[in-house]
């Protein structure tokens, strides 16, 4: 009898594994279920950390904001293209000031061996003198054995139609020419000079309603190449624009075969696109509204209606997809941030088939890890990435061997300074200062630069002081139409410290003054419009 009993019991022990063994399979996906490509105890975090600790900056020292590289190699060098200025901190469509440079990396030591500017406002060419505006946006592909070409966008929001421009590089006289050419656009109605307006007509006889800009028209995947043609993703930022192109092998004509715009509720535009193993296009694409979306098309012209992916959490960024080998290669923002900074995690997955996806990188900073750019070259992946909150460097350097899993023996992961409570920043140029305004830092007082900042409402302001130590304020001094807030700061007993006021965003009435306060534990403080509260001393609010 008992036997009989354990022998029952045994039987539906079994029975109760069994089921709960088919019931994870069926909710394991399919990721989990094909085989992996990704090795046992793979730590996709600190791979991030081992590539971040070897590369290199490859902006030269006099640049203060830089942005969006891409690059090609060739033999033992690295050319690496990229926006920027010697002004301030960060990137912006209104700043003229902004023009395009090179760097040429030895792939060997990694040194920078030279960098040209080669595109500004008002340049003086053989042929052509650019018009007054920000150089924008390079992109670069080799030509032939001897030549690489550059394209560049020059505009003037708001007084002109941008165009789309390029010139040529000598790699053996390691210089430019002298000469620079406008890029071309064709579309169903004709072949027309490479700006905003023709883009938009064409998407605009395809359903699209946004409303039209003069700026903003960019090449904007990297150039891949399939069935010996050259592909392109185009894209109108500010309108939210995108389609996918052909260049002609005269390496002027982009030639838009099919838009990509739908959902038209979502604000999309900045996609990487590729081919999966069926043929297939597959687009990710930013979304301004939210997460990216992902759009499909059998022929390149008639494209599926975009849709989030549920392993994809992102942010709205630059995506990358790449196909190295037999696998490709998926690089998004990620949602999450550190110390209130968007585009300090950057998430790179790997799939043979474009549908079951597994993490092969995470890289997790608060400098800042956005608008990789990756490429192959004799072997190995390299990669460029925008760094610094404030968008201040573009770093370089070996991503890996093709397909490989670099060995983590040994390594550590890079130890950060501690994150920062929630709601707070760091009071940077470049930062965004509310929760529900877009404004940016642009100067900032001394004292103040680099601390934690509290991002609230412009609106209004109502904390409660949970540590002791002190508070600076910022608040408009007062002139005509200035939101100041001195009387009241002076009432809650904040002092003005002696130091120059700055531009803390863009406008006369947005020009500060500095306060300072030590304060208790308990305390209430409650500001209407405009205050941003700075955390020193082992402060800390709520």
């Amino acid at each position: 009898m008992i036997a009989g009993y354990i022998v029952k019991w045994t039987l539906n022990a079994v029975a109760v594994m069994m089921n709960a063994v088919l019931s994870s399979l069926v909710l394991m996906s399919p990721m989990v279920l094909a085989q992996s490509l990704v090795p046992n105890g793979w730590d996709p975090v600190l791979a991030g950390d081992v590539v971040m600790q070897r590369l290199v900056k490859v902006t030269a020292p006099k640049v203060k904001g830089t942005h969006d590289a891409e690059f090609v190699c060739v033999g033992d060098r690295a050319y690496v293209v990229t926006e920027a200025n010697d002004q301030r901190a960060g990137e912006s469509s209104a700043w003229p000031f902004i023009y395009v440079t090179m760097s040429i990396v030895n792939l060997k030591t990694l040194e920078v061996e030279k960098v040209i500017d080669f595109a500004r406002s008002e340049q003086v060419f053989e042929n052509e003198t650019l018009p007054f505006g920000q150089c924008f946006v390079p992109r670069i592909l080799q030509k032939d054995a001897k030549t690489l070409r550059c394209y560049f966008t020059s505009q003037d929001p708001g007084k002109r139609q941008a165009q789309m421009w390029y010139l040529d590089f000598d790699l053996q006289r390691a210089a430019f020419e002298n000469r620079i050419f406008r890029a071309k656009l064709k579309t169903a109605a004709g072949t027309f000079d490479m700006q905003p307006q023709a883009f938009y007509d064409d998407a605009a006889k395809h359903g699209f309603r946004r409303p039209a800009r003069d700026a903003g028209l960019f090449i904007f995947d990297s150039f891949k190449k399939f069935d010996g043609k050259t592909y392109v993703a185009l894209n109108n930022f500010p309108v939210g624009q995108n389609a996918l192109a052909l260049l002609h092998d005269d390496l002027v004509t982009f030639e838009v075969l099919g838009h990509y715009n739908e959902p038209q509720t979502q604000q999309l535009s900045e996609s990487a696109v590729n081919r999966l193993p069926d043929g297939t296009w597959m687009a990710i694409v930013r979304n301004d509204k939210g997460n990216y979306h992902f759009t499909t098309s059998a022929d390149g012209k008639r494209w599926s209606v975009g849709t989030e992916m549920p392993f994809v959490k992102g942010s709205n960024s630059k995506p990358t997809f790449d196909k190295f080998g037999d696998v490709y290669y998926l690089g998004w923002q990620d949602a999450e941030v550190i110390n209130g900074d968007r585009r300090t995690i950057f998430n790179i997955d790997i799939s043979r088939d474009g549908k079951s996806w597994e993490r092969k990188y995470r890289f997790i900073t608060p400098h800042s890890f956005q608008y990789p750019t990756l490429h192959e070259h004799q072997g190995v992946i390299w990669l460029s990435v925008t760094q610094g909150t404030q968008k201040d460097r573009i770093m370089f350097g070996k991503l890996e061997d093709v397909g490989q899993f670099e060995s983590q023996a040994g390594h550590k992961r890079i130890e950060w300074p501690p994150v920062l409570p929630k709601g707070l920043a760091k009071l940077n140029p470049g930062e965004k200062l509310f929760t529900d305004r877009e404004y940016v830092i642009d100067e900032l007082p001394e004292p103040v630069r680099g601390l934690p900042f509290l991002r609230t409402s412009i609106e209004k302001l109502d904390v409660e002081v949970t540590k002791p130590g002190t508070l600076f304020a910022l608040t408009p001094t007062i002139r005509p139409k200035a939101a100041s807030q001195e009387e009241s700061l002076q009432k809650a007993g904040f002092t003005k410290v002696d130091v120059p006021e700055t531009q803390l965003f863009p406008g006369e009435i947005n020009r500060v003054s500095l306060y300072r306060k030590a304060v208790k534990n308990g305390e209430r403080l409650q500001f209407e419009k405009l205050v941003v509260l700075v955390v020193a001393d082992g402060a800390a609010v709520k």
